[in-house]
């Protein structure tokens, strides 16, 4: 076999171009792509691995048994450690807010970067099952994360539970937070924050129109982490009061014209909202809050004792 320069020139950098990727490379499979030995494949890669130590750039070449490559890592101690990388994928796997592929894509990114090789063989992406995802949430968590950045409005079409058609919604778009298996979108829809869970947003559009983040916000760093999950027993006649205050509910049982909601909510405001719905309104649980209202209840009974 003739090992030209030209062809030497173009399989190195072939080879460092693909490393730089990420990828790894075989030397039986390098061989036998450009019609050459193993050991000059070899000299290739001592070549690359002596380049970067002249260099200084902060990656070695580090040959991966379980998978039969070379591959580049950071030189600097700037990797997740095994243990990290295994943390992060049980808490990815017990969050069951992204789809299989997308986990998957993760998993293996993250192990593909993991300080040593021992966790090539995890099974974590395999016992991993989505339960109510059907599309990929990680364009549009980016997106509407950037318009929040950039202070931009959005409109959305949101899918409320039980309806085929989906509302279009102007937001100001306030934090993108996770609670119980789902992404939500805080935002403030004419003046309330509102919570919406971001697997029913069917579309999102960033505005040319700037809003002004207030200064002082009901929406404090530490509510953002601490939805509530409501129970409502609900006799008027018009259920759909809810769906337009709680974009998140969804009906629980229904019984002629009485229907018990869950949903997850901010408690900035809740309160108020339900003592303003009257007899219409029943608080199941959480058992705080109910209490919370038989109390305001009953100090409300005394300012209005007969005279």
């Amino acid at each position: 076999m003739v090992d030209s320069q030209q062809g030497k020139g173009y399989r190195v950098l072939s080879m460092f171009d693909r490393l730089m990727d990420g990828q790894g490379i075989n030397k039986k499979q390098e061989a036998l792509t450009h019609q050459v030995g193993e050991k000059t494949i070899q000299r290739d890669i001592d070549e690359i691995r002596t380049y970067l130590e002249k260099a200084k750039l902060d990656y070695h070449l580090q040959y991966v048994r379980t998978e039969k490559v070379y591959k580049l890592m950071h030189t600097k101690n700037n990797l997740l450690s095994k243990e990290q990388v295994l943390v992060i994928v049980k808490i990815l796997i017990a969050s069951k807010a992204l789809v299989k592929s997308d986990i998957g894509e993760i998993v293996n990114h993250l192990l593909s970067h993991v300080a040593v090789d021992q966790l090539d063989q995890l099974n974590e992406k395999i016992v991993y099952e989505d339960i109510h995802q059907n599309k990929s949430l990680l364009s549009l968590i980016w997106g509407i994360s950037t318009a929040i950045q950039k202070r931009k409005v959005i409109t959305i079409d949101y899918l409320q539970e039980g309806e085929a058609i989906p509302t279009a919604k102007i937001l100001k778009p306030l934090a993108v937070i996770f609670s119980t298996h789902y992404f939500y979108l805080i935002a403030d829809h004419q003046d309330t924050p509102t919570v919406y869970r971001m697997d029913r947003i069917q579309h999102f559009r960033e505005m040319a129109i700037n809003f002004e983040f207030p200064s002082v916000h009901p929406l404090q760093v530490e509510d953002a982490n601490d939805l509530t999950h409501i129970r409502l027993l609900y006799k008027g006649r018009s259920p759909q009061i809810v769906y337009s205050r709680f974009p998140t509910a969804h009906l629980v049982s229904q019984n002629n014209h009485e229907y018990v909601f869950e949903a997850e909510v901010l408690e900035y405001g809740v309160k108020e909202w339900l003592l303003s719905q009257g007899a219409d309104m029943e608080v199941l649980e959480p058992i705080e809050l109910r209490e919370e209202i038989i109390e305001t209840l009953q100090a409300m009974q005394q300012n209005y004792r007969y005279i």
